[in-house]
Order: structure tokens, then C-alpha cells, then sequence
């Protein structure tokens, strides 16, 4: 990738020359751009402008398709198996939930499953059809509501941070009893990858504008 160059933030009102940055709200001006460069806003690096060399709905369809796959295996595997006293049990991402919404914690039972387990597939799926649309070049059904959804869940999709929660919870839980790793931490790590790269590969702005000219 091209080098990435944050630019001055400007004190201006956001107009055609400057663009209003979604995390800090400073005006950032914006400047023509090379192949593959991004422009960032100069007080919080937040990437303003993306511009891709190539059609990155492709790469975009490829890894939600992958993450869809990767959160089905996720969640039917055991992520670890926990010995106390000769007592195991094998735990799934859903054995959190169940056990917290078991001893009343309702509340925090539905946000795990909500962040660890409906957002992400979510918003693969909503990445997967909008990203669908884009490279096949046909305007899908709602698509632009499904990528206003796709968007909004972004943020709630939060396997990384769940992935890490898993390794402070093993230190925590060897204190009490034996802990073994299961297959499906691997899947984690490889959902929580491909997440990321997603996140990198998705560009809002891009897909915005595709849409407008399948309209």
C-alpha cells in the first residue's frame, strides 16, 4: 500500500474542498490521492479517504464469505475443556451465555450474545450482500438498507476483544481447576483475523458510491 498521510485539520466549515472526519469531527481537507493511498485526519488518524487500485468488493465478498463459515465452525466447536476435581465440561461460546442468563444476569447474557455471537455473523452477512451486489454489478433487493445495517453492527462485532477475553478467562479459571484448549479457539483466531481484514477491505465509501451507479 501506497504511504498513508495524515492531513491538516482544518478550522474552515466542512465544504467541497474538506471533509467532515466521523471520529473527531474536524474538517479535514482533502487532496487528490495515489493508487491504494489513504488520507487520514491529522488530529485522530481516523481514515477519511480510501482510494483501492482495484474493485475491492471482490476482496470484500471473498472474506465475509469466509467469515460466515468461520462463524458457523466457531460457535459448534468447543472453545476449551475445563477439569475441576475430576469433573469436565467442555464450554462453547453459547455455555457463557447460558450460564449468565442461569444465575439471572439476563442483561449481560443477551450483550455477550449479541457481540460475540449475532453482531459478527450479522455483519458478515450484511458485508457478504452488499459486497455481493457491488461485484456482480446488479442492485439486490434493499441492498442500501442492508448496508445501513451492515454499518451500524460494525462496531458490535466484537470477536477480537472476545477472542482475547478467552485467554484472560484461562488464566484465570488454571487457578481453580486444569484447563485445555479445544479446536475452537482456533476458529476464533482465524474469525477475529479475518474480522480485521474485513474491516481493512470494506471501504463505506466506495461501496456508497457503487451502489449510486447500480441505481
Amino acid at each position: 500500500m501506497a504511504s498513508i498521510t495524515p492531513s491538516s485539520c482544518s478550522a474552515v466549515p466542512s465544504g467541497a474542498g474538506s471533509q467532515r472526519c466521523p471520529l473527531c469531527a474536524a474538517n479535514v481537507r482533502l487532496r487528490p490521492l495515489q493508487a491504494d493511498e489513504d488520507l487520514r485526519c491529522g488530529r485522530c488518524g481516523e481514515t477519511i479517504v480510501r482510494r483501492h487500485r482495484g474493485d475491492p468488493s471482490h476482496q470484500a465478498w471473498a472474506l465475509s464469505t469466509t467469515g460466515i463459515i468461520l462463524c458457523v465452525l466457531a460457535n459448534v466447536y468447543p472453545i476449551l475443556t475445563f477439569d475441576v476435581a475430576g469433573n469436565t465440561q467442555s464450554n462453547l461460546i453459547i455455555t457463557g451465555v447460558t450460564g449468565l442468563a442461569s444465575q439471572g444476569f439476563w442483561p449481560v447474557a443477551a450483550l455477550v450474545f449479541f457481540c460475540s455471537i449475532a453482531a459478527p455473523f450479522l455483519y458478515f452477512a450484511s458485508v457478504w450482500y452488499v459486497s455481493g451486489s457491488c461485484a456482480t454489478g446488479r442492485r439486490w433487493p434493499r441492498v442500501r438498507a442492508v448496508a445501513n445495517i451492515g454499518e451500524k453492527l460494525a462496531p458490535w462485532s466484537l470477536v477480537p476483544v472476545f477472542m482475547i477475553a478467552c485467554f484472560v478467562a484461562v488464566v484465570k479459571l488454571d487457578m481453580l481447576g486444569t484447563v485445555y484448549w479445544d479446536s475452537g479457539i482456533v476458529w476464533i483466531a482465524l474469525l477475529s483475523i479475518c474480522s480485521l481484514a474485513l474491516g481493512q477491505v470494506a471501504d463505506a465509501e466506495w461501496l456508497e458510491r457503487r451502489l449510486g451507479e447500480l441505481a
